[in-house]
């Protein structure tokens, strides 16, 4: 009897040892290997996304649910065009390296630690286009999580008891969601900003995601608690990079059903349409979720009959600007096609944009839209690092622009399928604007119903059509210049190629507008020489060793040739904008305007020196005359950066609005001669400001027609500082202040003499010249205060008379006209030098030719090819878009009041006396 008590006690003690060990190596006992396989897929509209092997590609990727010390084996295969990886930021993994296009690469990842994780493509910011999904790594058992209920009880929850999923990544200024049922098996594409649905008292588990730039997460009407804590909160911000947060409501909890907001609490990123309902039916109800925009839905060659979407990805690429994300696959269609900046799509989808590309912040602003459409005009009001997302209902084009680099263009038509009046693509023509209201646009600059078939429609038309594509750039070495627009039909108002006018609208082929096989003149120096150097920024030229465009041509106007290429390689310089040097002349400050760097280079050799970060966008840079401290406008961001002279860092940076205000965003700032006034245009607020050098502002004066339609960006000053010049891209027009007070003295209207509709032109300011300029840019003024020069980005130069401030002559220039500086002329005198984006010479003008005072007989008196020479030394092999981009202009030395007094003497020998004291004593 005792020896079976005994072995009865030492069989308990054994089972009781078994399920304490049982416990204890539970959770390795119990880990499992996942065996995965991916593939990398092109979706219809361009993006790109995983799948699961066999599946179709969704954005997010699958979700992969997993326990905590699981395994997870991916194996990947990479059928996109570009090179790929799968990275997993905040959980170990074994096998590195991207996956050549075709190829297949293995990757382990261990699940060490619970909570929700982003893996994505590792592809240099092409993963923001879509290659991400989420790893939900659980406990090996009990509780994933707790919700608050309605009596702030909080309440444990097991995977059974949850009754939805949602993933949301949070990616540019858009949401991208999948719901998730069941045991993580049934998972269904939301796309993009969907409307997640649940039934009153559901447990829902969220899981929230970012990749790419933060954001913080808001969820109206509902709380949760905060990871590993019991502290309730309904916010949570998420970090730059990678950063994931994961929490479980009861839905509707305390406050029943309804449409419950949820969205980025930035207000920039919630304007751009980072936003989205919660829906919470009764119950009963089918608690169904509103799929968002498909990139397989109703686009142009989309398959399937859904809510479309088109992407476009914002970049520092010459022409790709608006990249739509398959442009190359559009421009391969076969259609004349040269532009990879234009997307179709149909009522009821949308647009995205994302900022996959680019170093620099930007904003997603309308430029042009259809007449009565429906959100418009987009209007980011603030500068950064993200993108934007809007549905579009009405037929028509809209046009879109970065208010920073308004020569950013990006597309889309919106085709009514009804709209059948000719043959085009796919059998339809394609809208211009809605058959509602006559087929009519409207423009940021107040001008409403334009109709389609009008002379300034079609020539904003073609202007988008030369910016956006390289091929219908003027090249000065070809000898020929030759556009082609796309052979695509649309409706417009009437036909504007025939003037036969016919209700309902006309279809009319593009391919009219080409222009074939125009002689292009070979560029002639001026007889006459100029002293020193001029540096033109060739914001666009391409080199071998750089994947960011923009070089530095640097011109001796002693003979006239391009004597120096400076690419930068080592720091990949990035669209080169503006220049200007220190007093000795032997510095260049030189911005980059799509990165947040000022560059410091050396004259003599164009070495660097320094690369100096000092915020996003900086456009201008001037030295003060009197302390040669360096001050940057930085164009993306609300101040002037100060760099003290002979030091190689920002010290203080000064407001150019008033704090709590809406951001300036100076461009083409001024110095007046004295150095105690800093003049900048701003172009957000639509203002012109001035600052006293310590940063105090003086005065605030609005010019044109206010923001967002006048876009003030360019800045000159009369050599006694006694009077402003601002010009006013989008308003065409040239504000004239007081340079004591700020007060508007006059406004000059540079397409005074230009019908927009019918394209004619007569002296209708009667001021004896027909003279033009559209969309106005650079507005320096000579030296010794005579003239203005404006260089008109629609192909003008345009000359104000400074004692009448009228127009006495026009000019032709290339198309993309922007940049103008003066220099010295040999034996007195100035050049006015004027670059121009989409050509690759420089234009040499001369106000007063023979010196008589009278302007209206100023002339272009040669041009400069920008490409380089056999003896051009540079410092890396010019690859593409030889000498195109012309932008910043710098003559060397510096000869205008204030600066040109403090000239060492071996540069003031090359000047005449009239020139070193263009003012008089």
């Amino acid at each position: 009897m005792k020896i079976k008590n005994a072995f009865s006690l030492k069989k308990s003690i054994t089972t009781i040892l078994f399920l304490v060990i049982t416990l204890l190596i539970s959770q390795f006992a119990l880990a499992a290997t996942h065996n995965i396989a991916l593939t990398a897929e092109t979706l219809p509209n361009g993006q790109i996304a995983y799948a699961l092997a066999g599946n179709e590609a969704v954005i997010p990727g699958p979700t992969l649910f997993v326990r905590k010390g699981d395994t997870v084996n991916v194996s990947l295969t990479n059928n996109t065009s570009i090179k790929i990886g799968f990275r997993v930021p905040d959980l170990a993994r074994s096998g590195s390296g991207r996956i050549q296009p075709g190829k297949t690469k293995n990757y382990k990842i261990k699940a060490s630690k619970t909570g929700s994780f982003v893996y994505h493509g590792d592809s240099d910011g092409k993963e923001l286009l879509g290659l991400f999904g989420a790893i939900i790594v659980d406990k090996a058992h009990g509780p994933v999580d707790s919700y608050v209920n309605a009596d702030g009880s909080i309440i444990p929850v097991t995977s059974a008891d949850i009754d939805k999923q949602f993933v949301l990544f949070m990616v540019g200024s858009t949401f991208w969601g999948t719901e998730i049922s069941g045991d993580g098996m049934q998972q269904k594409p939301l796309w993009a900003n969907p409307n997640p649905g649940a039934v009153e008292n559901d447990i829902i588990r969220f899981h929230i995601l970012s990749i790419g730039p933060g954001h913080t997460f808001h969820l109206h009407a509902h709380r949760w608690l905060k990871t590993g804590t019991s502290e309730v909160i309904d916010t949570k911000l998420l970090e730059e990079k990678t950063d994931t947060h994961s929490f479980t409501v009861k839905a509707g909890t305390g406050v029943g059903t309804g449409s419950w907001q949820y969205h980025c609490h930035l207000i920039a990123h919630m304007e751009a349409g980072m936003h989205g309902s919660f829906r919470v039916d009764p119950i009963g109800g089918d608690g169904a979720s509103e799929v968002g925009a498909s990139p397989y839905g109703r686009i142009l060659l989309g398959p399937k009959d859904e809510p479309g979407l088109v992407t476009f990805e914002i970049t520092d690429e010459p022409a790709s600007w608006f990249r739509s994300a398959r442009g190359d696959a559009l421009v391969g269609l076969g259609l004349g096609i040269k532009t990879k900046s234009l997307e179709v799509i149909a009522p009821g989808s949308s647009v995205n944009f994302i900022m996959s590309d680019t170093n620099a912040v930007h904003t997603i602003s309308s430029l042009l839209w259809p007449t009565g459409a429906h959100h418009m005009p987009f209007n980011q009001t603030d500068a950064y690092r993200g993108g934007g997302i809007l549905r579009l209902d009405t037929p028509g084009l809209y046009v879109f622009t970065c208010k920073v680099h308004p020569y950013m263009f990006g597309a889309v038509i919106v085709d009514d399928p009804e709209t059948t009046h000719a043959e085009g693509i796919l059998g339809l023509a394609l809208d211009l604007g809605d058959k509602a209201s006559d087929f009519k646009i409207d423009l940021v600059t107040g001008i409403k119903g334009l109709p389609t078939n009008s002379d300034l429609a079609i020539r904003l038309l073609r202007t988008f059509f030369v910016a956006t594509a390289p091929d219908n750039w003027q090249d000065y070495s070809s000898g020929s210049w030759n556009v082609k627009f796309p052979d695509l039909s649309v409706v417009i108002s009437g036909a504007p190629f025939s003037k036969e006018l016919t209700d309902g609208g006309v279809a009319a082929p593009l391919s009219i507008l080409d222009i074939s096989g125009e002689l292009l003149p070979t560029p002639i120096p001026p007889t006459e020489h100029g002293v020193g150097e001029v540096w033109i920024n060739t914001q666009f030229e391409k080199t071998a060793s750089k994947y960011k465009p923009g070089t530095i041509t640097v011109v001796d106007a002693t003979d006239w040739t391009v004597k120096r290429k400076i690419g930068l390689p080592e720091i990949d310089m990035n669209n080169p904008h503006n220049m200007w040097p220190n007093r000795d002349q032997s510095i260049i400050y030189q911005t980059q305007w799509f990165d947040n760097k000022l560059t410091m280079i050396k004259r003599k050799n164009g070495q660097l020196i320094k690369n100096i970060r000092v915020g996003y966008a900086p456009s201008h840079v001037m030295t003060l005359p009197t302390n040669d401290d360096a001050t940057i406008a930085i164009n993306g961001e609300n101040s002037i950066a100060v760099i003290p002279a002979g030091t190689t860092h920002v010290t203080k940076m000064m407001p150019t609005q008033g704090r709590g205000h809406t951001s300036a965003n100076p461009h083409g700032h001024w110095v007046s001669a004295d150095g105690s006034r800093i003049v900048t245009p701003n172009i957000n607020t639509g203002d012109i400001g001035i600052y006293a050098a310590d940063g105090d502002i003086h005065a605030r004066t609005v010019t044109g027609q206010g923001a967002p339609g006048a876009h003030p960006i360019a800045i000159g000053m009369m050599p006694d500082s006694s009077k402003i010049y601002a010009t006013n891209l989008l308003h065409h027009s040239l504000s004239v202040l007081n340079g004591n007070t700020g007060e508007l003295i006059k406004t000059v209207n540079l397409i005074a003499d230009y019908d927009p509709i019918d394209g004619s032109f007569s002296d209708n300011d009667g001021n004896g010249e027909i003279a033009v300029g559209v969309l106005p840019i650079q507005t320096p003024v000579s030296p010794d205060g005579k003239a203005v020069v404006i260089a008109a980005t629609g192909g003008q130069i345009v000359i104000v008379d400074t004692a009448t401030d009228s127009i006495v002559k026009m000019l032709p220039c290339d198309p993309g006209c922007h940049g103008a500086n003066f220099g010295a002329k040999q034996g007195g005198g100035y050049y006015a030098y004027v670059t121009s984006k989409f050509s690759n010479r420089l234009i040499v003008v001369d106000t007063d030719p023979n010196g008589d005072g009278n302007l209206s007989d100023a002339a272009i008196v040669g041009t400069i090819s920008l490409v380089s020479r056999e003896d051009t030394v540079s410092d890396d092999a010019i690859s593409h878009l030889p000498g195109f981009g012309g932008q910043g202009v710098l003559p060397i030395p510096n000869v205008y009041n204030g600066w040109v007094q403090n000239l060492p003497e071996n540069w003031k020998a090359g000047l005449t006396a009239a020139q070193r004291n263009p003012i008089g004593d």
